[in-house]
């Protein structure tokens, strides 16, 4: 390792000192950057059985319990950053690799996650960058790749350009690709209903129009048909949910929309 690596993975280790994240900014040599260490644990049990059973319901197809509970995540960074490195090489807006370790990895700094920003911008805003994003993850899609972790958490911007973060999640490697671009779409979706700007009002106006903005770049028929099997599954868990909606804020009566509007997509 050449002396600038070595000072870069003393800046990050010195950063991963100061603070029990798993991901931090730092600054180094005069630029910022971002140091990620490995998940503590992998999924709890219950998780991880219902995500086996609703993947084999949905797709036919059943999953490895070890992929669903991130057992790779959880002892190598090499999966996160061989996938970030390929979807670079690719042409994906993607951070930079810029140092892999046993215990971390550290990228170039690629900006502020949406979902911090979207509890900043007025609706106009979050509107136009939302319908983007959701066109975005169509051509993403179109272009045969996949996320595993869509959320707005997991896209960022910088300098007037979208990144997506976060690859860790391994499970698209073993299933359909428009079974796991399904649920990209789904946990995109989901993400924006949770979020705090956008109410129940704005959530059944808005998530129609992303979804438009999603097939207009991606017009799979495919990905319809498994949002169109999982529906008798999702009304079922919706209402379950829906009877204990008096104890939830929002979070319960926002997931009961998204369920309303993915059962109108034809």
């Amino acid at each position: 390792m050449n002396e600038n690596l070595q000072s870069l993975e003393a800046a990050a280790r010195t950063a991963l000192a100061t603070h029990h994240s798993r991901a931090l900014v730092f600054d180094h040599d005069g630029r910022r950057y971002v140091v990620k260490k490995l998940a503590a644990k992998p999924r709890k049990l219950i998780q991880t059985l219902f995500m086996r059973w609703a993947v084999k319901r949905v797709t036919g197809q059943p999953l490895p319990m070890r992929t669903l509970a991130l057992s790779e995540a959880a002892g190598s960074m090499d999966f996160e950053a061989n996938r970030l490195k390929s979807l670079a090489a690719a042409g994906v807006s993607v951070p930079q690799v810029a140092l892999v370790t046993p215990e971390f990895f550290v990228l170039e700094y690629c900006g502020t996650v949406i979902a911090t920003l979207l509890e900043k911008w007025p609706p106009e805003t979050f509107r136009m960058e939302l319908t983007a994003l959701a066109h975005e993850l169509g051509e993403f899609h179109r272009a045969g790749h996949w996320h595993g972790g869509a959320q707005i958490k997991n896209l960022t911007l910088h300098e007037g350009r979208h990144f997506r973060i976060d690859f860790e999640e391994n499970f698209g490697e073993f299933l359909p690709l428009t079974a796991t671009q399904a649920a990209d779409l789904v946990l995109f979706l989901n993400s924006i209903s949770l979020a705090g700007p956008v109410n129940e009002a704005e959530s059944r106006r808005l998530l129609p129009e992303l979804i438009t903005a999603y097939f207009a770049a991606h017009p799979n028929p495919e990905i319809k048909a498994i949002i169109a099997r999982a529906m008798p599954m999702m009304r079922t868990l919706a209402g379950i949910a829906r009877r204990f909606q008096r104890f939830s804020r929002k979070g319960i009566r926002r997931v009961l929309i998204m369920v309303d509007i993915l059962g109108a997509i034809r």
